[in-house]
Parts: C-alpha cells; structure tokens; sequence
C-alpha cells in the first residue's frame, strides 16, 4: 500500500506535465478521485512553470512549484523550501536514496559516502491517437489512450513491475510546459530502494513527448502491490494574466536541497532565494563546504532548532520511514521552525550529544504503532486518545510522540498517543498524524517558553484520571 501511495504522488506530477501552444496564462481548478475519495486543487500555469495549491484534510498552506526550465520541483512549507532534481538529460538516473548515517559523517567532516551502482529500470510507453475530438472549456479536446509498462533488473536499487493505462482527453493550454520524461522518471525513483544505491532509467517506446495538458484522465495502476484507478478532470478553466514571482521560492526561504541530500546534483544551481541574514551561510570559522550547508547550518538567534530522531516504525507495516522523516521536517518547519535530522537512534544520552553538536533545543521521538485497513475494525477504542473519534471506513494510525526538551533528563512529552484517520493511503493517516505532532511539540514549546503563573500546577504530577501529555 505504501508504494501506491509513491505512485500517486508521482502522478500528481505526471497528470499535469504534457502541455505545448497558446502562450497565456492559466488558473485551472481540477478533482481528482481515488477509490471513491475526491479532493480538489488549485493549479496556476505560467509558461514552462506551475504552481498547485493543496490542502490535506482542511490543513492548507501545501504549495507546490514545477519549474520544466530548471528540471526541478519545489515544496513551500512555511518558510521552508524542499527542492527535487526532475532529472533530465540524455542519461538519465534516479539519486540514491537517502542514507542519513552517511549524512552525519559528512555533516561532521568527515568523506563523502560512495554512491553504489545500482540497476537498470526500463520504461517503456505507447501511445494511440483514437481520433476523437470533443470540445472542452473552449478548447478542441484529443482523445489518447496510453499505457507504460516499468520494470526492474534484479539488481536495481528500486523494485517496481508496473503497469498502467492512462485514458484520456488532452487539448493544447500552454507553450513549454512540459516535464513529460520527467514525470515517469519520478515514478521510477519512487521506490524506497536501497540505501546509497542509484538506478539508471532507460525509456523505450513512442509514448513520450507533449501530448497536451489532461482536462480529463483516468490512471489505472497495476503492480504486485495491487490495483487502483485515479480519476483528475478539470472542472474550471480561465485565462488571466499571474505574477512571474508566484513561480519562485519566497524570498528569505530556508533551502533544503533535498537532490543533495540523496546523494545526486544539488538542485538549487546558482538560484536560490534571496535570505534576509546572510551571515549564518558564510562563517569565516567553516571552510567553504557547499553540500552540507543546504543539509545543517549554524542555528540562526532566536531560532528553535529541533533534532527530528529516525522514525521507529512500530505497526508492522514497512513504513518508508526516510521518507516519512522527511515529511515531519517539513511539517515542523510550518511553525516557522528549524528542524535537522538527527543520526543517533538510542541510547538517549547519545542522541541528546548529538542533538547538542547540531544546536538543537528540542528532540522528538516519533513510532507508528498501529495502521488499520479500512472497514477492518479500525483502533480499539482504547487505544485512542479521550475524545478522539476516527471514520472506520477510512485508514487509520496511531502514533505515540515523546518530547525532550535538551538539557532536561524528564521529557516534556511521554508517549502521547495522535491518531489520524485518511481516504486514500495509510501512509496518509500516518502523515496526518505528523500534523498533529508539529501542532503539539510548537505548543509545549509556547509553554516553555511562556510558562503559567501557578508553577505549582505545572509540575505536580497528574492526578489520576487525567493526563498532561493529551492533546488539547
């Protein structure tokens, strides 16, 4: 279930990047739905740039920007930005997959870790014009049906054997919007893969090229994972004249180069924006070492730094936990604070030296525990946080959350148990519950800042029946 999750991800850059003519700009409102879930976005294009606006489950502020030019992808999180090489270019090949151990080393100075060789994964696509035309929003609509096969070497670092049909109606929006190869390499580098270990993608077939934006498209996915349809149709289409700044990094946002991170080209070249105080990027102290600054850097003043420990995954599962990680920085980074991953698991006293070294002020322990299928039964009831009630028709998880407060030896938070429910995925749910960590660890971090007059209150012990760690 979790690599279905990779896949839809994927599509979502996949559905959006086959465009060419008509040069204005665009403000496109689409639906899409998956397994009888339906969710709505907003999609701005301008040229070979788009921006889509998301929002998970009534929690807004997820921007995402697909610059075709730069052969990137941009992730905003509050005043956090996460860029992704798309990849391009005769030989083509996915960055290795995160190996945060090898990160510390080199954030410590130490050699980089070699990239391993990985395998090959072949794609190979087809497309067939049925020649249909239909007229939508004003624009003479083809009707395509498409399908790619992908499959693995036995020694590629991403597993996949996939199939999938892609039936839709496409018309000619907007000129040089295209990330077509791109997108497909995306969901061939999707896999969770071996640590350290790149693949060489090799695209064979006539499915390629521009074949125009989809105002309707239906994906169907086959793989050992299972089988699953997605449906996205346009559902209001204008013209209108967009700012080319809406199409950048905000200024003063905080990179994180997340290309770098997985051992492959930084993604960020020469652009990057603009920061308000220079000074923390170029301490005379640091010789001038350009792949870690995107990873750790000195902690800005009056910044609250959180060392975000490896994910324990507990539900038995196989969560894609680096990825998972990745997730909960950036949700952490909404509150407008600094998070850094930390190497060290346990014991304790060896992630808070750890912790210490990067400057942080807060760690966060973070273990799934329980993922339920829908309609399964769902999270005992007991298990559940008082007065949390979740959807048993859709997936559900449970995710226990201790806090340290660094210096402390008593964590602020023990064991406080989120629970989450999602449509689509599990891994979703799980997620979900990562924006209810981020909402707690800022609040304890208010309170500790800020604490109540009656200190008395605060630190007896609760009574029985009650319990501080629940969330409010």
């Amino acid at each position: 279930m979790t690599r279905l999750l990779r896949y839809s991800c994927a599509l979502a850059i996949a559905v959006v990047c086959f465009s060419t003519v008509v040069s204005a700009d665009l403000k496109i409102k689409t639906r899409t739905t998956v397994m009888g879930h339906t969710s709505e976005s907003t999609v701005y294009i301008k040229g070979a740039r788009e921006r889509t606006e998301t929002s998970f489950g009534g929690h807004g502020g997820a921007v995402s920007i697909i610059q075709c030019d730069q052969k990137r992808m941009i992730t905003i999180n509050g005043n956090q930005c996460m860029v992704m090489s798309m990849g391009g270019g005769g030989e083509s090949s996915c960055p290795a997959t995160p190996n945060m151990g090898a990160m510390a080393r080199e954030m410590a100075g130490g050699e980089p870790a070699p990239t391993r060789k990985g395998g090959v994964v072949t794609i190979t696509r087809t497309s067939n014009d049925t020649g249909e035309r239909q007229e939508m929003f004003g624009y003479k609509a083809r009707h395509i049906k498409t399908s790619m096969m992908m499959e693995s070497s036995p020694d590629a670092c991403n597993q996949s054997h996939t199939k999938m049909e892609m039936d839709g109606w496409y018309a000619d929006l907007s000129v040089g919007f295209s990330c077509a190869d791109e997108s497909y390499r995306a969901l061939a580098c999707g896999g969770t893969g071996k640590r350290g270990c790149s693949d060489r993608i090799v695209m064979k077939g006539g499915g390629g090229g521009a074949l125009g934006y989809p105002l309707k498209l239906t994906t169907t996915i086959a793989s050992d994972q299972g089988t699953f349809t997605t449906t996205t149709e346009v559902v209001e289409l204008t013209n209108t004249n967009l700012e080319a700044p809406l199409f950048d990094m905000p200024p003063g946002c905080k990179i994180m180069d997340m290309s770098a991170m997985m051992g492959g080209a930084p993604a960020t070249h020469s652009e990057t924006a603009p920061e308000p105080t220079a000074a923390p990027a170029t301490p005379a102290a640091t010789p001038p070492a350009q792949p870690p600054a995107p990873v750790v850097a000195p902690k800005t003043a009056g910044v609250v730094r959180i060392g975000v420990v490896k994910i324990k995954d507990m539900s038995g599962q196989s969560l894609p936990t680096d990825s998972l990680r990745l997730n909960l920085i950036s949700e952490i980074a909404r509150h407008q604070l600094e998070a850094v991953p930390l190497e060290a698991e346990g014991p304790h006293a060896d992630v808070e030296s750890e912790a210490r070294s990067k400057q942080c002020d807060y760690t966060p322990y973070t273990v799934p525990t329980q993922v339920k299928e829908p309609n399964s039964g769902g999270l005992s009831p007991a298990s559940l946080p008082k007065g949390v009630v979740l959807d048993p028709a859709k997936f559900e998880a449970l995710t226990d959350v201790t806090l340290y407060k660094v210096g402390k030896p008593l964590p602020e938070l023990k064991e406080l148990p989120l629970a989450a429910d999602a449509s689509q995925f599990g891994v979703d749910a799980v997620m979900a519950t990562f924006v209810m960590e981020s909402d707690r660890v800022d609040q304890q971090i208010a309170e500790d800042a800020h604490p109540k007059p009656s200190s008395k209150s605060s630190k007896v012990p609760p009574k029985h029946g009650t319990s501080s760690t629940k969330p409010k």
